[in-house]
């Protein structure tokens, strides 16, 4: 039988969990998980409990629906003579056979044919599985070897925590979690059934879950507000603490927001860099640091963020306003402070020459990663990026003028002027296209879009598609005032995307006075007129710098990207496909280059918005002024999910793995499905996929005190945050059951995991104990309603008995 989690066996109850009864008729399909932390009948926590020891088994349970039949019931239903008298005890189909023993049920065993399987762990269809083997999706495996996360895993199994020891205060002081970690025992990844396959009762697979939100109204709200200081620079969101105390820095800790603030109107010097994190749904400052005037943080220029030294963990990487790079642990210790001092301004990481050991790319020059020493002096050379231009296998540092190979050697050179790139194939040739803003204070192109390629029968080695598009289209720059920024130039940084869902990337950039997509088709046709290039243009009004950018992002997974844009007012979201605005709200911001980002910050399974302000200037919008990190989700949750990451300026999704690691082979973006974008995020593997939890009713039996277990699992294809409510019933709750308690799990569950939460009843009801009374567990009731969306809701309670097996 289940005990009490003082007593849960790694190898306990596997009914539910393994090969045992689920929900709706389902079974709880992979192994057992750690125990989450235990209630009290009115749902109080009782606190840790100690590793399970016990090798009982609980005694299955009966599914909302009818699904599984209990022990007893097999037993039951076999006919014994001709005259149809039921025998009790007898599983055997006729009188001569042999039977399972009479007391095999009551002792917590289960009857396969004639045999009696010591307990439900062991039972797997119609086979008892050997000693040390589970049942797992219907088939006896080996658990392998320990595991406090699926990173120790192989590939293609997952880390089951309750077949190790549970979580208990008292651990690592690094840990923000502050506890020892579960551990767990590695199993095979469940199987993935096949389209149409059905995946059987108990399964054998675990079919396809999704939820498909729908285009709705685009609301909106402010989820966080950090207002604790001015902020004009695009933050970055990384992993940087182990928040689950599983000793790894991955995606599956909670994400940080860094950024950097200035005071009194200075956002050139003495800068501080400050690290936020949402945790428990409430914004926690992990640290900050302020340099004093030895290389002070530049707060107007940017951060970026990744494993840079080859340790565990994740770094910082942010200019000075002495032009040096400066580096910081993930717990804001200083690393490194470079010897090279230039326009340092963007900073990139890419691992240029394919070592496992990334690099840092500033104007004019490549760092090492772990060191800060300069590797390579290039000469020329601005806001660079890692690209792999020439499509020789290697990343090449791209820049808007021209571009080097990794070695430092002069790739292209285009002889056109230029600030900001971009890089994407936009007429899908394999090829990628370099898109560049020039906003310069020149007569010829002072707020122009140009566009080229790397050839090298060219001169220059750059074929020149575009020498300048006018972003501002018919608007007119005088709409800023004479002398401003906004008037004399403009264009920030640009944005690639599929603004219409035709399947080819377009480009978006922002200006002084409106902000404009261009189609991508138009632009790589020589036959279409510069002029004709346009898509749509809206004004907006960036009179201050005229250089700010953008970023993209599908909320509604349409296939058509929305576009969020803060100018010096306002933060806006457009419809990628027309321009019509779909919402907007006040924002000031003195502006330079910064934009807003899009990730999943909180972990909640939904994408938001990070946006940043400042009301150091005059700039007022409807006579208010904002400031701080503002972050925004749909208040309607019907966003779709998001990847856990924007580490740098210069985003793409290829050049960093949600847990911060930069690959040291970086896949080509613009041949990447689902990508050849630049400045957007997308979704993690499966745009629509979703969580899919099922729940088994078990037994704490020994020792006292008694209670129940409702074993919670993930059977869908995305994960699902903590802090799920799990609720007993004493009869079934849509027929006036009694509430006996609530849990909430602990962890986040990923696909196949499991987690017990535990009720404990020491007084409770006669009728719960001697079975009488049907018992009903609950898990996700969406109350109260959260972000998130199971791919189905039918399956989401199992019922059973109270009464636990006799001893022995």
């Amino acid at each position: 039988m289940t005990t009490s989690l003082r007593g849960i066996g790694w190898a306990a109850a596997l009914c539910g969990a393994l090969s045992g009864c689920g929900d709706d008729g389902r079974t709880d399909s992979a192994g057992l998980t750690m125990t989450g932390g235990p209630t009290t009948g009115t749902g109080a926590p009782t606190g840790t409990e100690t590793a399970p020891t016990g090798t009982e088994t609980a005694p299955t349970s009966t599914s909302e629906g009818g699904g599984s039949e209990s022990a007893s019931e097999a037993t039951t239903a076999a006919e014994s003579t001709t005259t149809g008298e039921p025998t009790t005890g007898s599983t055997s189909e006729t009188t001569g056979g042999a039977v399972c023993p009479a007391d095999c049920e009551a002792k917590g065993g289960v009857c396969i044919g004639a045999e009696c399987c010591p307990d439900e762990d062991h039972a797997c269809g119609e086979v008892c599985c050997p000693q040390g083997d589970i049942c797992s999706f219907n088939a006896c495996v080996t658990p392998g070897d320990a595991c406090i996360d699926a990173s120790e895993c192989a590939d293609e199994e997952y880390c089951e925590y309750s077949l190790g020891e549970p979580a208990m205060m008292g651990g690592d002081e690094m840990c923000m979690g502050g506890i020892v970690p579960a551990t767990g025992k590695c199993l095979p990844a469940p199987p993935k059934c096949l389209e149409g396959e059905d995946p059987g009762d108990p399964p054998t697979c675990l079919a396809s879950c999704q939820y498909i939100p729908g285009a709705g109204q685009f609301t909106p709200s402010v989820k966080y507000h950090w207002d604790a200081g001015t902020v004009m620079m695009t933050p970055i969101v990384v992993q940087l603490d182990d928040d689950n105390c599983d000793s790894i820095v991955d995606e599956r800790d909670i994400p940080e927001i860094a950024f950097t603030t200035f005071v009194g109107g200075v956002y050139q010097d003495n800068g501080t860099i400050r690290v936020i994190s949402i945790v428990g749904g409430e914004i926690v400052e992990k640290w900050s640091y302020n340099a004093g005037m030895v290389d002070p943080i530049a707060p107007g220029r940017e951060l970026a963020g990744a494993d840079i030294d080859g340790l565990p963990g994740n770094e910082l990487v942010a200019c000075s306003s002495s032009g040096k790079t400066r580096a910081f642990t993930g717990d804001g210790q200083p690393l490194w402070t470079s010897t090279y001092s230039g326009a340092c301004n963007f900073v990139s990481i890419a691992d240029l020459d394919q070592d496992g050991k990334p690099e840092i790319l500033v104007p004019g020059a490549v760092l090492d990663g772990a060191t800060g020493a300069t590797k390579l002096m290039l000469g020329v050379g601005g806001h660079n990026m890692a690209a792999d231009l020439d499509v020789d296998g290697q990343l090449d540092i791209v820049y808007s003028r021209g571009a080097f190979n990794a070695a430092g050697g002069v790739l292209a050179t285009t002889g056109l002027e230029g600030t900001y790139p971009a890089i994407a194939d936009l007429d899908l040739d394999g090829k990628p296209e370099v898109a560049v803003i020039s906003n310069a204070n020149s007569m010829t192109v002072p707020h122009h879009l140009l566009l080229w390629r790397h050839d090298p029968q060219a001169m220059g080695g750059a074929q020149i598609l575009r020498a300048g598009i006018d972003i501002n289209g018919a608007l007119s720059p005088e709409l800023c005032p004479e002398g401003s920024a906004g008037n004399l130039r403009g264009g920030g940084p640009p944005t690639i995307a599929d603004f219409n869902g035709d399947g080819t990337p377009d480009v978006a950039v922002a200006g002084g006075v409106g902000y404009a997509v261009f189609d991508g088709k138009k632009l790589m046709d020589p036959n279409v007129a510069d002029a004709d290039t346009f898509m749509w243009i809206k004004q907006t009004r960036d009179c201050s710098s005229a250089s700010t950018g953008s970023s993209v992002f599908d909320f509604d997974g349409d296939g058509s990207a929305e576009v969020v844009y803060s100018d010096e007012i306002r933060l806006r979201v457009y419809r990628g496909s027309d321009g019509e605005e779909l919402w907007s709200t006040c924002n000031t911001t003195g502006t330079l280059q910064e934009y807003p980002v899009i990730a999943d910050v909180d972990s909640d399974g939904h994408a938001d918005i990070v946006a940043v302000s400042n009301n150091y200037s005059g700039i007022t919008c409807d006579g208010t002024k904002q400031t701080g990190v503002r972050i925004f989700g749909d208040s309607e949750g019907q966003w779709v999910r998001t990847r856990r990451v924007w580490n740098q300026h210069a985003y793409h999704v290829t050049n960093t793995e949600e847990g911060g690691k930069i690959p040291a082979i970086e896949p080509t973006n613009w041949l990447t499905p689902g990508l050849n974008n630049y400045r957007q995020n997308v979704q993690p593997e499966g745009e629509f996929a979703a969580p899919d939890l099922i729940v088994d009713l078990r037994l704490a039996c020994e020792p006292d005190p008694y209670g129940l277990v409702g074993r919670v699992r993930n059977i869908g294809e995305a994960s699902v945050p903590a802090g799920v409510p799990v609720h007993f019933f004493e009869g079934d709750p849509n027929d006036g059951g009694v509430l006996l308690g609530s849990g909430l799990t602990t962890k986040v569950l990923y696909p196949a995991e499991a987690e017990d939460v535990t009720l404990l009843l020491p007084n409770a009801p006669p009728a719960v104990l001697d079975g009488s009374s049907v018992v009903w567990v609950v898990v996700d009731d969406a109350m109260p309603m959260h972000a998130w969306h199971e791919c189905r809701v039918d399956n989401n309670s199992a019922s059973g008995t109270g009464k636990c097996p006799l001893p022995g």
